[in-house]
């Protein structure tokens, strides 16, 4: 049985446009002469549909387009996901299923037994779980279809705790399936390729049975699918694998998946690499999929805005980034000499338009005589005036806006809400200031384009004179230390102090985290590429008392 693997790039809501794109692949294994092709998770609807599935009409165009699906699917056959109605009175009127097509039919459906509720995932609100899975005959093989989160839900969670008392794996010991396929769409964060791929070799070896696993790949919102679809012969090893953060078609036959006795070397990257390449492909989507072309990002002179900069390039073309210097009286010869530099070597377009007569009228008006010490409220209204400059030409030009603030300051609330927070989408929001300046120099691994003198300077957001960043925050080193073990691995403040850091900088930076809510309810979009990102996987009150957090004062 000749089988391939198709890594495709869905749109949530565009059920015509995913339908004619698995028609396309199908044509691409009809002539590769394949007797199976698979697709991902919901490939039908895109994923996640969210609350797109209270639509009826949605739901109804998803299943009008399975049935034309399935008339035009002769050979090869083809495994599906798609959204399908709950047959039973009982419970959610939905399930997240998978349908083989053959010989202008719909031979057979199997549904998701595992729904996630946790992280980015809301899936028991529409869906119905499965309570059986049985294998589906096709070219006298029996075959297990699963979906995702059967699968995977053997990943530990929170803390090494299962999530799931059901497991789809031990019926396997009683059906005894010649093949297992894994359709899935399971959004990206750094390192879950080798986590997905040690918990599916176990199973195949378990089971000892091959396995196919398909993965989405692209992305849709703050969610980016990775793809490094795969299969594992039965006896764990990993035979095929699919490109990362590419559509693809891999195929291959299914006896060489047996007991392999090699396993292919993947090729690893750097982290840095692959953080960017999930960057690139979130901003590249964000902007297609909703028909814009063009980005404009404010250039400070910093780090920050540097990367988004040059990370929105690599996505869109230099051609369609557009840099705007906006300098204030703070603003130092050097910082604009290397906002030039940067722009120059990404070949991006350039705009300088100085703010400080604009600055100086809001000043005079707002404050009135002039201070020794300049205010908080005062530096603000100078990145006030830049977020106004960024979303009057995105406006005026149809162009989208980029945020350029980074996890570390977002964590903490050092960021001015329709200011430097001002835009359409932040892509660098879930990504540490330590980890910002590794990208740089990972961007800068072949030629220079980022400046070295952005990547060697002492961080200032240059509001006021002599000002440094880590003079307010410390050291970003133990501010990330602190924001990693709290946020993302969900550490408490007397884990974080037993490792070493002391009780009131801990103290200092959960409060500034917690305190700061209501600015991240209010900051644009950000791409997810941790375990653990702000936004709509940690949903955290904004009034709230942590008094219980904190031990000793």
């Amino acid at each position: 049985m000749k089988i391939a693997i198709a890594q495709i790039n869905t749109k949530v809501g565009d059920i015509k446009g995913n339908a004619a794109k698995v028609k396309k692949y199908m044509s691409r294994a009809y002539r590769e002469k394949v007797d199976l092709v698979i697709f991902p998770e919901l490939a039908l609807s895109g994923y996640p549909p969210l609350d797109l599935m209270m639509n009826q009409d949605f739901i109804s165009a998803n299943l009008e387009e399975l049935e034309k699906l399935a008339k035009a699917t002769w050979h090869p056959a083809c495994i599906i996901g798609f959204i399908d109605l709950n047959p039973s009175a009982k419970g959610k009127p939905l399930l997240n299923s998978a349908a083989f097509l053959h010989k202008g039919k719909i031979v057979a459906k199997r549904s998701k037994t595992l729904l996630p509720t946790y992280d980015v995932f809301d899936e028991s609100r529409f869906f119905e779980p499965s309570t059986k899975n049985q294998p589906v005959e096709f070219q006298r093989k029996k075959i297990a279809i699963t979906v995702c989160e059967d699968l995977l839900g053997e990943m530990e969670v929170y803390e090494k705790r299962k999530l799931y008392r059901v497991s789809l794996i031990k019926s396997f010991s009683k059906s005894r399936p010649d093949l297992i396929i894994n359709i899935s769409a399971s959004p990206y964060w750094q390192g879950k390729d080798a986590e997905r791929k040690k918990i599916l070799s176990k199973t195949a070896s378990k089971v000892s049975a091959p396995l196919i696993y398909v993965n989405s790949v692209g992305a849709n919102d703050e969610i980016i699918f990775d793809g490094n679809s795969f299969a594992v012969s039965s006896n764990g090893k990993i035979v095929f694998e699919a490109e990362s953060f590419r559509e693809n078609l891999v195929c291959f036959d299914l006896a060489e998946l047996g007991r392999s006795k090699e396993e292919t070397k993947s090729d690893k990257t750097a982290p840095e690499s692959e953080i960017v390449e999930a960057l690139t492909l979130g901003i590249r989507d964000f902007f297609i999929k909703q028909g814009f072309s063009r980005a404009v990002v404010g250039i400070s002179g910093g780090i920050d805005s540097a990367v988004c900069a040059a990370i929105a390039a690599r996505a869109l073309g230099a051609e369609n980034v557009i840099g705007v210097l906006m300098p204030s009286k703070y603003t130092s010869k050097e910082t604009k000499e290397d906002a030039e530099k940067l722009c120059h070597n990404l070949g991006i377009r350039k705009s300088i338009i100085p703010i400080s007569a604009m600055h100086k009228v809001f000043d005079e008006a707002l404050f009135g005589e002039k201070k020794k010490e300049i205010s908080v409220p005062q530096q603000n209204i100078q990145a006030r005036v830049r977020g106004n400059i960024i979303m009057a030409l995105a406006n005026k030009n149809g162009w989208l806006p980029l945020a350029a603030g980074n996890k570390s300051e977002i964590a903490v609330g050092y960021s001015t809400l329709y200011g430097d927070t001002a835009g359409a989408l932040a892509p660098i929001s879930d990504v540490l200031k330590t980890q910002i300046y590794k990208i740089a120099a990972f961007l800068n691994r072949e030629r220079e384009l980022i400046p070295k003198t952005i990547i060697t300077r002492p961080p200032t957001a240059e509001l006021k004179p002599d000002q440094r960043d880590e003079d307010e925050l410390g050291s970003y080193e133990i501010l990330d230390k602190i924001i990693r073990q709290y946020v993302e691995e969900n550490k408490t403040a007397e884990d974080i102090i037993a490792g070493g850091i002391p009780r009131k900088t801990v103290y200092s930076v959960i409060k500034r985290i917690e305190g700061s809510e209501y600015k991240r309810k209010q900051i644009p979009l950000g791409l997810k590429i941790s375990k653990k990102s702000f936004g709509l996987g940690r949903r955290m009150p904004i009034v709230k008392d942590i008094s219980f957090t904190f031990k000793k004062q």
